[in-house]
């Protein structure tokens, strides 16, 4: 594709920073391409082309060029979709989506696309947008999220005897091994691990396979999210070798 030629996207804004006097650089995660940064020239000036568009979170419709080898996208214009306005008055949802973003541009290289990751990321900023839990959203974003790039943690049965969780009431998730073990095969004191119970295995099975229109039924009790948060925060750390930023913002609001 041409470097001067221009297509449409439906795009979520994860990043937005100055350049020079009047233009911005802007990471945007889009429908068909993946993560793509561009610079919309003029807009820091600009009164009708991106004012109050270019917002962290926002979901836009973008006209935008695809240029070669990792250099900026030129962004021509941008349309508001949807503005988010109630995510971003409840510091408890922005922080969360704050989670999303950082894990999102942890995990994505420059046009990527990724035909499961945007409906993904739209299901969780529309859901933390118009009042559904919030931490519950997190939990079904990221064990979702970390099998749409190829590290779904092994929930299914014992890592090391093979025996399915129906057997055991309890199991040890190792984040070095990323997946559970049996009350029996856990080794106690030499390897961390995080408890979790049976039916909190359950409904994470059941929300890696539920179309995402019908992910608000599940319903987590409340130990299930503090456990299910709890490894879910782990491993992500040990997939990506670094803290989540964010989350200590989370963990505060």
């Amino acid at each position: 594709m041409s470097s001067k030629q221009q297509v449409e996207s439906a795009a979520i804004v994860l990043d937005c920073r100055d350049h020079g006097e009047s233009d911005l650089i802007v990471t945007f995660f889009c429908q068909n391409h993946g993560r793509l940064t561009g610079i919309a020239k003029g807009a820091k000036r600009s009164k009708k082309r991106f004012v109050n568009k270019l917002e962290i979170f926002s979901s836009l419709r973008i006209l935008h060029t695809i240029p070669p080898n990792n250099r900026l996208a030129f962004i021509a214009e941008a349309d508001l979709l949807d503005g988010y306005l109630a995510l971003r008055k409840n510091i408890v949802c922005y922080t969360t989506a704050s989670v999303i973003r950082e894990l999102i541009l942890l995990a994505t290289k420059e046009v990527e696309g990724d035909e499961e990751l945007y409906p993904l990321l739209v299901y969780a900023y529309d859901s933390l947008n118009t009042n559904h839990p919030p931490l519950q959203i997190l939990i079904l974003f990221l064990i979702r999220f970390y099998a749409i790039i190829g590290y779904s943690p092994q929930l299914e049965s014992c890592l090391q005897c093979g025996q399915e969780i129906q057997t055991h009431k309890s199991y040890h998730f190792q984040t070095g091994s990323g997946g559970i073990h049996c009350s029996n095969c856990a080794t106690k004191g030499t390897t961390p691990s995080i408890a979790l119970s049976r039916g909190t295995l359950k409904s994470l099975a059941v929300a890696l396979n539920q179309p995402l229109e019908r992910l608000h039924r599940l319903q987590l009790s409340t130990a299930s999210q503090q456990e299910a948060l709890s490894f879910l925060h782990s491993y992500g750390r040990q997939l990506f070798q670094r803290e989540i930023v964010s989350w200590a913002f989370l963990e505060k609001a």
